[in-house]
C-alpha cells in the first residue's frame, strides 16, 4: 500500500488533474455551482493560502487548500476536489486528512463551507474529519440542496 505525500499544487497541474476529478464532485461543482470545473481547479489553486495535492502510487488522489472567506472573524474556506484514485489509496489519504485539516485551523479559527446533499462519500469524509452540520437547503447558482459545514479551532 502506497504512503500519500501532500506536494505544493499548481495551475501546471490542472490539465492531468481533470481527466480523474470524481464524478460527484463534478456534479457539485460544475451542476449544482454552475462553474466549469476547469474553473474552479483554476480558482481554488490561485485564491487559496496552501494549496496542495495528494499523491499516492504516483496518482494524484485530490487537491485540496484553504481560502480566507473572512479576516475579521479568522473564517477560511476548506476545500477538496478528489480524482477516482482516491479509492485505491483511501487509507493514505485518510491518514494524511486530519493533520491538514489541523493545520488549517492554525490559520483560521473557524472553517466553513458547503457540501452538496447528493454527495454522501464526502459528507461521510467531513463528519469523520469532526466537521458539523446544517440541515441541507438550495445554495448556490442552481439552487441544489447543500449543507453548510462548519468546525472551529479547538473543537
Amino acid at each position: 500500500m502506497a504512503e500519500a505525500e501532500v506536494l505544493p499544487v499548481s495551475v501546471d497541474d490542472i490539465a492531468e488533474i481533470l481527466p480523474f476529478v470524481r464524478q460527484a464532485d463534478i456534479d457539485e461543482i460544475s451542476e449544482a455551482l454552475g462553474v466549469p470545473m476547469e474553473r474552479a481547479l483554476y480558482d481554488a489553486i490561485t485564491g487559496s493560502l496552501n494549496a496542495r495535492k495528494i499523491v499516492a502510487g504516483g496518482k494524484v488522489v485530490a487537491v485540496f487548500g484553504d481560502a480566507v472567506y473572512s479576516v475579521l472573524g479568522s473564517v477560511g474556506v476548506p476545500w477538496l476536489i478528489s480524482t477516482v484514485h482516491v479509492e485505491q489509496h483511501a487509507r493514505a489519504f485518510l491518514k494524511v486528512c486530519k493533520p491538514e485539516v489541523q493545520g488549517m485551523l492554525t490559520r483560521h479559527h473557524h472553517l466553513l463551507n458547503y457540501v452538496d446533499a447528493r454527495n454522501t462519500a464526502a459528507i461521510r469524509w467531513l463528519r469523520w474529519l469532526g466537521f458539523h452540520f446544517s440541515p441541507a437547503a438550495p445554495y448556490g447558482a442552481r439552487r441544489f440542496k447543500f449543507h453548510k459545514f462548519t468546525l472551529s479551532r479547538g473543537e
